[in-house]
């Protein structure tokens, strides 16, 4: 089998790059095709012309040049020598100059004009020019000739370099791409059973949350984190290592003959120390880490596709931990890696299969105690699983892209239910659903929620779309456009774990929001936190000034109640008040709550001391 050459990405980048742009040696211009030819004076001959042509039998053409070495025109050897064959020609042409026969209409460029503009002029002037090449010139005079043929082998090299390039390397960040990346490592791997007892260390490298931040931030924002990423992880190894993109926020890195574990856990430390730091993306300071996993030839496995699943596996683990750290492969990592995998696969099946279901978790306002809406909460409730956390499936739900069709499954579901209660005689209140950022982002995202309430036939003052703070304020200029367009359907508006993003208050202003969450980070243990208390305090200002309800999420215990209505805050959520139950089950929960007048009672009685 024959390989690539190891330093083929020097090859086919840096010196194509180089090469091809350094004005010393031609770059992408004619200068590279440049070939002097002695030429001849306006003022010669013809006779003597043939001569010249008859002595130097490897000379195709001749510029012929005025005083000034300025070319007024072309000879080439077979117009001369067809002339000349003529009866009499000598006779006849034995005086007259070599300008009366001369081609008056050569290709003049620059020496300097690129050869895919020269190419041009050649097709579009007729393809004799490429038989009889073209003169150069350099600052106003005759600097040499360059031939077509060499200007045709010349951009087939170049197609191929770059269908090379396009070939084998990721044209956003320039590194060896999957295909290359499995013939280096096929090829490391043979060095490493020649050069026993050397290991060769795989790495597989995923940025943390990138998904998160490419889709809050946007593509754009993403590929200059992702170039920057792939910069620092190249500049942390030898230039005999390989450093390769496998696609989306994934790379991986071949440490050649390395003398122990110990040698690659240090590089992989340096790696780890060095992607913490800030990066900067469009006047931003970005900071991101990256998770990573370790695998080992031949220790961990002989074959390539095993030692790629092994590494891989590995990062896995490292993300199941909560990332930001590395981990060398050991055999108790497969069943989870092949658990995620088969939970992937199941998720796809899950909605056609009815294992997806909602929850409601009730709002209550703390004015009154009366019951306002409720949040639609989802649940996967797998059969060889059990219940699957939204932690778990959320994660992968995104990554995949399967959250756009089961969100859409998600309002139509929420949709039904409250029309269902309604049917029941269940009053109408609020029913509130979590919008992700990627279907937010979807061009056709308010038509899809225009075509679902048109087909329940829900009131849109019912129905309320949660979003988080960061989302809206990624893109704010485009989110208010978004957000204007859903308020005009009818629907509420409310912007989730508020207090976590980086909000804007002249943006805040700006978008048709109806009322803002409280993150339940800020809600635990407010009533001994004096730090939480203030920040509530100053979330609930805000959404009053602005004209904004607040709604205190995670409420669990009566202390925290009691301190969230003392701050005025206008409605809450959570465990102490009620657990997420399911549709069928709400008519019984909100007869038993009407009826104890327990829970009202309580919310009541914290408003009056």
């Amino acid at each position: 089998m024959s390989f690539i050459p190891v330093d083929s990405f020097h090859v086919a980048l840096k010196d194509a790059k180089k090469e091809w742009l350094d004005d010393d040696i031609g770059g992408f211009t004619v200068r590279r095709l440049l070939s002097y030819v002695e030429p001849i004076s306006a003022k010669t001959r013809c006779i003597d012309v043939l001569e010249y042509f008859i002595k130097n039998t490897e000379l195709p053409v001749v510029a012929i040049i005025n005083e000034f070495d300025i070319p007024v025109g072309i000879m080439d050897r077979g117009r001369i020598s067809e002339i000349f064959l003529k009866p009499f020609s000598r006779d006849l042409l034995h005086k007259k100059l070599i300008t009366e026969i001369m081609d008056t209409n050569p290709i003049i460029v620059d020496i300097n004009a690129g050869i895919d503009d020269v190419a041009q002029i050649i097709i579009d002037s007729g393809m004799r020019h490429m038989v009889n090449g073209f003169i150069l010139l350099e600052e106003g005079v005759y600097a040499g000739m360059a031939t077509g043929q060499a200007l045709l082998e010349e951009i087939t090299y170049r197609r191929q370099r770059e269908l090379f390039i396009l070939a084998h390397y990721d044209q956003l960040t320039g590194l060896p791409n999957r295909l290359l990346f499995h013939d280096r490592l096929q090829q490391a791997c043979q060095n490493t059973i020649r050069n026993k007892p050397k290991l060769l260390a795989l790495v597989f490298v995923d940025l943390d949350r990138f998904k998160f931040i490419n889709d809050s931030m946007g593509h754009s924002f993403g590929d200059c984190l992702l170039k920057i990423a792939a910069e620092r992880l190249t500049s942390c190894v030898r230039q005999s290592d390989t450093v390769a993109r496998l696609g989306g926020d994934e790379f991986v890195i071949i440490l050649q003959s390395i003398e122990s574990e110990a040698e690659a856990v240090n590089v992989v430390a340096g790696i780890s120390e060095r992607m913490r730091l800030p990066m900067p993306v469009y006047e931003r300071q970005i900071q991101i880490t990256a998770s990573m996993g370790l695998a080992f030839y031949p220790l961990h496995d002989e074959s390539i596709d095993g030692l790629i699943r092994k590494a891989d596996a590995a990062m896995y683990e490292v993300k199941e931990r909560g990332r930001n750290a590395f981990l060398i492969y050991s055999e108790t990592m497969d069943h989870g890696n092949i658990e995620r995998m088969s939970l992937e696969t199941q998720l796809r099946m899950a909605l056609e299969s009815g294992e997806l279901s909602l929850v409601y978790q009730p709002q209550i306002q703390t004015l009154g105690g009366k019951l306002v809406g409720v949040e639609a909460l989802l649940r996967w409730q797998h059969p060889q699983f059990g219940l699957v956390s939204p932690v778990t499936f959320i994660p992968i739900a995104e990554e995949t892209g399967l959250i756009v069709p089961i969100g859409e499954w998600v309002l139509k579901e929420a949709c039904r239910q409250h029309l269902s209660w309604m049917q029941q005689g269940l009053p109408a209140i609020r029913m509130a659903v979590n919008i992700s950022a990627i279907q937010f982002q979807q061009q056709q995202f308010s038509r899809v929620v225009k075509l679902i309430i048109d087909d329940s036939g829900i009131n849109p003052l019912y129905l309320e779309l949660e979003l988080t703070e960061s989302v809206v304020m990624a893109h704010a200029e485009r989110a208010v456009q978004a957000l204007t367009e859903l308020r005009v359907l009818g629907v509420k508006l409310a912007i989730d774990d508020f207090g976590t993003g980086y909000s804007s208050l002249s943006y805040l202003s700006k978008f048709p929001i109806d009322r803002i969450k409280i993150d339940q980070s800020f809600i635990r243990f407010i009533e001994s936190t004096s730090v939480n208390e203030a920040i509530v305090k100053s979330i609930i200002a805000l959404g009053n000034s602005l004209g904004l309800e607040t709604v205190a999420e995670g409420v669990e215990s009566s202390e925290e109640l009691a301190c969230v209505v003392s701050l005025h805050c206008h409605e809450v959520q959570g465990y102490h008040l009620a657990k997420p139950m399911a549709g069928d089950d709400f008519g019984d929960w909100y007869r038993q709550f009407l009826s104890t007048d327990s829970l009202v009672n309580s919310i009541k009685s914290r408003n009056i001391n």
